[in-house]
Formats: C-alpha cells, structure tokens, sequence
C-alpha cells in the first residue's frame, strides 16, 4: 500500500510508460506530483494489516485514525462516523476482512474528495467496485490503489484496467522472498504452542471470519 500511494503521488505509473516510449516529458511533470508527508489517513481494519499499513505511514508523519467496530483503541467504531470523517480525509486504506462484504458503500465513496485516494489491501467483496469506478470516472475521487478487485483475476474488459488514475496490484500485497517457508514457520511453532498448552499465534475467530 505504502508503495502504491507513493507511486500515485509521484507520478511513477506515468513515468514508466514515458520510459518505454523513450520520452523526455521533463519539468513539467514536477507541477503534477504530490507528497505523502503529513496526510489525513484513515485505515479501514485495526488488525495486523491495518497495523502494518500504520507502521509504514508512521515515517511521512501521517495523521492516522483506525475505523474498528470492537477495537477501542479506534478513533472510529461505525459508518456513520466514518462517513463524517471522509470528507477531511486524504487517504482510506481499506484492510477489511471478506466478513465486511460491501461495507465501503456508494455513500462512502461519495463521501470522498476529489483529490483523495482510495486504497484495497484486505479482500474485493468489501467496496462497491461499480460506484467506485463511477467515482473516478467522474472525477469525484482522485484515485485509486487496488491490491485486491471483487473478481480476481480481474477481467481483461474492466475499466479499471484502463484508467490512468488506478493503480493495480494484483494481490501483491504480502508478496516477499521465502513467503511460504514464513507460513510454514508459523505453523511449527503453533504446533509447539499447541503441544505445550500455550496460546497459538495469529488464532481465527470463525464467526467473525478473521
């Protein structure tokens, strides 16, 4: 997420097409890059991911609030306040749970500025992807990162393939060398936690679906 932001922001998408074409766009690209520093973030999800996305922001001095239903360490515990927020908002980082199936409603989205950025790292089922695309479309919403899309693979006739204000990702988002082996690591251990009668890491609580 922290990549993609930083890749709207300064303008990378559109500079690595220019690369390609071997053309020198040059100083005039300046007048239309942004900075991350000192963003109005909120951060949909106050679990690990949402935890790490926090973490990563925490260097660009972002104001950041979480939105969490239990958590009450969030700033926010419901829609409605969310909604309230949106609109002195520059970033939402959706890190939601596919329990949370269209929770980032038509409203929420309407709710957004023009110059925000709206970004998907937890699960497509979570955000009204047609009024998402209509937002930008319309120029309602600046633009979007999306690690995760309501079908995957995405279909190749999307328009979200096309647009020049969404960046894809594909479900990169947890991608790192020897990600397997981690969870295989993790599962060992818990085998011993297990065996031992200690408590087990990363546990689901089935009804909540995380």
């Amino acid at each position: 997420m922290l990549a993609g932001l930083l890749a709207i922001y300064r303008c990378i998408p559109q500079l690595a097409v220019w690369q390609t074409e071997k053309k020198w766009v040059g100083a005039p690209v300046r007048q239309q890059t942004g900075l991350l520093r000192n963003k109005r973030v909120i951060i949909l999800g106050s679990g690990a991911i949402g935890q790490a996305v926090a973490q990563q922001l925490s260097g660009f001095t972002s104001n950041i609030q979480f939105l969490a239903r239990t958590d009450p360490k969030a700033q926010l515990h419901s829609k409605e306040e969310l909604q309230a927020a949106l609109p002195e908002t520059d970033i939402v980082v959706n890190c939601l749970p596919g329990s949370a199936e269209g929770f980032f409603s038509a409203e929420l989205i309407e709710a957004m500025t023009p110059t925000s950025i709206y970004a998907s790292v937890g699960r497509g089922n979570t955000t009204d992807e047609p009024a998402l695309i209509a937002a930008l479309q319309a120029g309602r919403l600046g633009a979007a990162v999306l690690d995760v899309t309501a079908q995957e693979p995405l279909p190749t006739d999307s328009p979200l393939w096309a647009m020049s204000n969404v960046l894809l990702t594909q479900h990169s988002g947890g991608g790192q060398p020897e990600e397997d082996e981690g969870k295989v690591r993790i599962l060992l251990r818990n085998l011993q936690n297990l065996q031992q009668q200690r408590p087990l890491e990363n546990q689901v609580e089935l009804s909540r679906g995380y």
